[in-house]
């Protein structure tokens, strides 16, 4: 039996004799509240990564019941700027050498393409991965004595493009180490119904948090809470745990590339790399 979700973003599958799949995106902002932020925002692009891809795979046939899948590599290149809300979409396998890869690509009702994104990532055959997270998570719950999301000072919402409906996730730049930015994502600010534009398994932070954090770092060191991000990548290597301070460290390598290493608790945990415009 396929996994079921309570509710789904993508409807109307249809497998092709390719193996790809179309489908139908909803445009309910009432159900989807995150749409609201604009077809390039980086939490709608890895909202739907999301949703996309595992309607998908649900549709053909990839995951059964008691089955869980995470994430390990994406990137996304934004299209045409003048694309309104993701109307339709197209799955589709990619390999190169041993390297399987899934590619999704949106397009408004104007068959205008918003974006592709591309990902790779992992099918657990039930949720026993958690026994080998037990000493990281021990270790980060020992820590929550000094990560209360009240004593944490966030970043102000004018300095990284955010409105009333989202929550800073981030500190403000500090002058002794302006290359390092700290950030924490709890359920106080990192989950619905507290903020309803991010969401997650709610077990641990999701890439969609860790991109969003990326971005207002972005718009920290830039200096500009309007900065358009319109593409990037990020490569995962371990868990990050809610509710336990993280740090990013900045580095620019181009003009109009930043890229962030996320460690937490002294370990690397994921990659990150923006461009804008």
């Amino acid at each position: 039996m396929a996994r079921q979700f309570a509710r789904s973003y993508t409807s109307g599958h249809v497998i092709n004799p390719d193996g790809s799949v179309d489908f139908q995106c909803s445009r309910d902002t009432a159900e989807w509240p995150w749409l609201t932020l604009g077809p390039r925002h980086p939490i709608v692009i890895q909202a739907q990564n999301f949703w996309t891809s595992v309607g998908a795979i649900m549709a053909l046939g990839g995951m059964e019941e008691g089955q869980w899948s995470a994430l390990t590599w994406t990137d996304w290149q934004c299209g045409d700027r003048n694309a309104d809300t993701a109307a339709r979409g197209v799955y589709s396998r990619e390999k190169s050498g041993e390297t399987e890869s899934y590619l999704v690509k949106l397009f408004d009702a104007s068959d205008r393409e918003i974006a592709a994104m591309r990902g790779r990532g992992v099918i657990f055959r039930n949720r026993n991965f958690e026994e080998w997270r037990g000493k990281a998570k021990k270790k980060a719950q020992a820590t929550d004595q000094k990560s209360e999301i009240g004593a944490f000072a966030f970043a102000p919402p004018d300095a990284i493009g955010i409105g009333p409906s989202e929550h800073s996730l981030v500190a403000p730049l500090s002058a002794d180490s302006p290359g390092t930015i700290a950030a924490l994502v709890g359920r106080e600010n990192g989950l619905p119904p507290a903020n309803p534009m991010l969401g997650g398994s709610g077990d641990h932070v999701n890439s969609v948090h860790m991109i969003e954090v990326a971005r207002q770092a972005l718009c920290l060191v830039q200096g500009n809470p309007s900065i358009e991000v319109i593409g990037g990548e990020l490569e995962l290597n371990r868990y990050v745990e809610l509710g336990t301070p993280f740090e990013l460290t900045y580095d620019q390598p181009s003009p109009q590339t930043a890229q962030f290493t996320l460690e937490q608790l002294g370990r690397a945990c994921a990659a990150i790399t923006l461009n804008w415009s």
